[in-house]
């Protein structure tokens, strides 16, 4: 797998395609340092923190939730599932997020961002990400925003099969097709 350590990265797929699956293989990655903000309850058996106000309202609960988790387990990974629920695109990041984006690396922290589609996530989260992983996507504003991201990303994330993703180095480019792990 792709190493994540000190990184920020996103994941982008409809319902159904392979988002949480690859989560999960990357919590499994980082064994009993990773963590998970499950909005939808998602995680059972790994160390997460599952959101009670699943809405944009839920920020405070958000930023307690963060920076309790940073404080009493010094985690190596934090995913936050369902993302643009609490970042979306044109409102501040909630206070804890922000600090995560521009202060990951000193906390030793990667830290992952799963929405379904990119134009739904704030735009620092995605456009300031070193990995984006893509599952298919169809929509107009997708293709638009990936192909402001990287000319051909659109039609590349288009044609996947099923359960195969686009990696996408933002930092030198490298775009690559891969399956979804599924081993334990």
């Amino acid at each position: 797998m792709i190493e994540l350590a000190n990184k920020r990265f996103c994941i982008f797929g409809l319902q159904g395609s392979g988002k949480t699956t690859l989560a999960k293989y990357i919590l499994r990655q980082f064994y009993d340092t990773g963590w998970v903000i499950d909005v939808l309850d998602e995680y059972a058996g790994f160390n997460r923190y599952v959101m009670q106000d699943r809405t944009i309202t839920g920020r405070d609960e958000l930023n307690a939730a963060i920076f309790y988790i940073l404080e009493k387990f010094k985690p190596r990974l934090l995913i936050i599932d369902e993302a643009n629920r609490y970042c979306p695109p044109k409102k501040p990041l909630p206070e804890a997020v922000s600090y995560l984006n521009d202060f990951h690396r000193h906390e030793n922290l990667a830290i992952g961002f799963i929405a379904r589609r990119p134009a739904q996530l704030h735009t620092d989260l995605v456009e300031l990400a070193h990995y984006l992983f893509i599952f298919r996507l169809v929509g107009k504003n997708d293709k638009t925003y990936l192909d402001y991201l990287h000319s051909g990303l659109s039609e590349a994330v288009e044609s996947l099969p099923p359960h195969s993703f686009i990696f996408y180095n933002r930092e030198n480019g490298e775009i690559r097709v891969m399956k979804v792990p599924l081993t334990k």
